[in-house]
């Protein structure tokens, strides 16, 4: 009789304890993701910030090739960018604004790849006239979501 009653003190605890567990590992899964999430979308943008660097200097320099796997790798990286912003990842540098106006955001955001994209024609007709004013376009688009955005 002891040992049955044992078992059920045994059950009962299990049956109280491991929802419990679940509910702790869950929010820690939880944290480690929007922790991951923060500190890849801070990589993604200080990539940005390289590859448009770099792509400068080769703007000028009618090496349609080389600027083709910059923008390329650019463009990948922006539309990644984009889906880093969860509901529920506030933190970093990204403003609270972002989720308060998250339609804003991605609208500014898809006029940043918008005009990467336009880069990305001008280097396939080799222009180099188009492929500045591209340029131009993107940097200022990328100035304007910082002036809005960023903390």
């Amino acid at each position: 009789y002891q040992i049955l009653i044992m078992n059920i003190k045994i059950i009962f605890f299990f049956i109280l304890f491991i929802p419990f567990l679940a509910f702790a590992h869950e929010v820690k899964i939880e944290d480690k993701n929007v922790e991951k999430i923060v500190k890849e979308r801070m990589s993604n943008m200080s990539k940005i910030k390289a590859y448009s660097t770099k792509m400068y200097p080769l703007t000028m320099s009618g090496e349609f090739e080389e600027i083709k796997k910059v923008n390329d790798e650019l463009l990948h990286i922006t539309r990644e960018f984009k889906l880093l912003f969860p509901d529920g990842s506030q933190g970093g540098k990204a403003s609270s604004l972002i989720w308060e106006d998250k339609e804003a955001f991605n609208l500014y955001v898809d006029n940043f790849i918008n005009s990467i994209e336009s880069i990305g024609i001008s280097i396939e007709n080799e222009d180099s006239v188009s492929l500045m004013e591209n340029f131009t376009i993107m940097t200022s688009n990328c100035g304007t979501c910082h002036k809005k955005f960023k903390n």
